[in-house]
């Protein structure tokens, strides 16, 4: 009852509000906008009854709560923008509430038919609380561009809400039929939004289209996806999916180091299927944690272990495999070009340097922006290295085992110390140093299609876990598995071991990892083997037909 007074309030004071007041005229000049080196200044206007609805939303995973629309007033110089629809946007790392810095979805002609923001029916404002540069979007738009794939523009605003200044946001070209208008000829088509960590296989929302309820085209791919003979697959995959696209789209995931796209995260993706081509395209999104940032880094492997479904099915066929390195070498040719890349950031950085409210900030952007160069440089030779030297897969001979030797230490949380002895025996230790200590030693073979156990010794001394720690203690497991069984305490030598299976040629990223608040953990590097227990292509998990959803 509180919820529909407050709409009902709402409702009213946003009448009174608007009374008498009539939309902007157009203008339409979004290429401007999107090349300009003027940054607007928004001033943005919410009646309290509309902040009070703003103020009760807050983001949960799977986005099961609605983005209620409010009704705002926007001020550029000026123009006067009415009857605009605002909502929250953002999602787990993004999102802020409405009274700190929020990532806002603006609509001007969703209430006020007609009116556009320098051509623009819808934007987004990222508030882009993850990049310190401010850059790293417009940049890999810019590049996802050049190499063909449709994507949405990017620029920036200084925005000011109700009289309080939220500083500089990354102004993005919203997500609709006038962004597709610019890239295809038919616009009938469903575009569905990836939402959170979802893969197709999930019940999508749209943005745009037709048949929002039809979800044929992505059944249709689901199942040229799980075509055991890999000829077929390949045959059937042309038929549902812009698979040129796919492959220009996949090749600039990886190579930029998206660790937060679809094919590495199931994140951050929409889907497009083209009426005229009856094809789906796919299409990124949330391009702020780029070139080996957050949980990768630039010399991360090309071969990374992939979460999406469609990549995995892509890349699994010989011919996948092989068209998707091809058109890597190509893109690292022909868009990866480092002093042109590297001179757009300085360009850009210096055109937003002006807006950052003080000199901490400032000094916090000229390092970020230091450090976004340095990744640039080093990710485009490493993929240039790794393209040069691909790897082959392991060779289990005839005892169907490989020792595992090739460790390296990594920091995945607090302030973990690392250390390799090699008396009495070769150990990989862990310590936790206080508060929540996540360590891991890891190490990356590259595999074909077959089941596998990952084995060897643990022991570990006077673990404690504090309530920061999330399933504390130790494990084996693989990259991007979360659901190995933790050991709280083994106090002698014993033996773990963790089951997994590759249906394709991928690489594999082995971990022996401890989790804790305090206290130590040993793994014995001579115990640590990985043993094939069978070869084969396993079919990818089928999603169940709309009967039994």
């Amino acid at each position: 009852m509180r919820g529909c007074f407050q709409l009902v309030v709402f409702a009213l004071a946003s009448a009174q509000w608007l009374a008498g007041r009539t939309a902007a005229a157009p203008i339409n000049d979004s290429a401007e906008l999107f090349g300009s080196t003027n940054i607007p200044r928004l001033r943005i206007e919410i009646p309290p009854a509309g902040m009070e609805v703003l103020s009760q939303y807050e983001f949960r995973n799977r986005n099961s709560v609605a983005r209620t629309n409010v009704l705002a007033t926007v001020r550029e110089g000026e123009r006067v923008y009415t009857n605009v629809a605002i909502h929250l946007k953002g999602a787990m790392g993004s999102f802020r509430p409405v009274d700190d810095k929020p990532a806002l979805t603006l609509n001007f002609d969703k209430y006020a038919e007609g009116q556009r923001f320098h051509g623009l029916q819808k934007l987004h404002l990222n508030n882009s609380v993850q990049d310190a540069t401010y850059v790293s979007e417009q940049i890999c738009r810019e590049m996802f561009l050049a190499a063909g794939v449709p994507t949405p523009r990017a620029a920036h605003a200084v925005v000011e809400l109700n009289g309080r200044r939220l500083g500089l946001f990354v102004l993005v070209e919203g997500w609709n039929k006038q962004f597709l208008k610019r890239h295809f000829k038919n616009v009938q088509g469903n575009l569905w939004d990836g939402g959170f960590a979802q893969d197709i296989t999930a019940d999508l929302e749209t943005n745009s289209g037709e048949s929002p309820n039809d979800r044929r085209p992505l059944d249709a791919l689901i199942a040229a996806m799980q075509e055991p003979d890999l000829t077929n697959r390949q045959a059937r995959l042309e038929q549902v999916l812009d698979l040129d696209r796919f492959h220009t789209f996949l090749a600039m995931e990886i190579m930029l180091a998206h660790w937060d796209g679809y094919a590495q995260n199931r994140n951050n993706y929409r889907v497009f299927h083209d009426l005229d081509t009856r094809r789906l395209v796919f299409l990124p999104h949330g391009l702020d944690q780029m070139f080996g940032v957050w949980r990768t880094r630039p010399e991360s492997s090309i071969t990374p272990q992939l979460r999406g479904l469609v990549a995995k099915a892509v890349l699994h066929t010989p011919e996948g495999r092989h068209t998707h390195f091809l058109r890597m070498s190509q893109l690292l040719t022909n868009v990866f070009k480092v002093a042109v890349l590297t001179n757009r950031v300085q360009e850009l950085a210096a055109l937003v340097r002006p807006t950052l409210p003080n000199r901490s900030e400032a000094l916090r952007h000229d390092r970020a922006v230091q450090a976004l160069i340095d990744r640039i440089i080093r990710r485009e030779q490493s993929v240039r290295e790794q393209l040069a030297g691909l790897a082959t897969p392991v060779q289990f001979g005839a005892t169907g085992f490989i020792p595992l030797t090739r460790w390296d230490s990594k920091r995945d949380a607090g302030n973990p110390s690392f250390n390799r002895a090699s008396v009495p025996f070769d150990t990989l230790q862990i310590t936790a140093n206080g508060g929540q200590t996540y360590g891991s030693w890891r190490m990356l073979v590259l595999l074909e299609p077959g089941a596998y156990r990952f084995e060897g010794r643990v022991r570990t001394q006077d673990l404690e876990f504090n309530s920061e720690v999330m399933r504390g203690g130790v494990c084996l497991r693989v990259s991007g598995e979360r659901a190995a069984p933790m050991r709280s305490a083994v106090q002698e030598w014993t033996t773990l071991s963790y089951d997994f299976e590759t249906k394709g040629l991928e690489d594999v990223e082995l971990v022996c990892e401890m989790r804790a608040s305090s206290g130590w953990a040993w793994f014995d590097a001579g115990s640590m083997k990985l043993v094939r227990k069978s070869s084969g292509k396993p079919s990818l998990q089928a999603r169940p037909p709309p009967s039994e959803r």
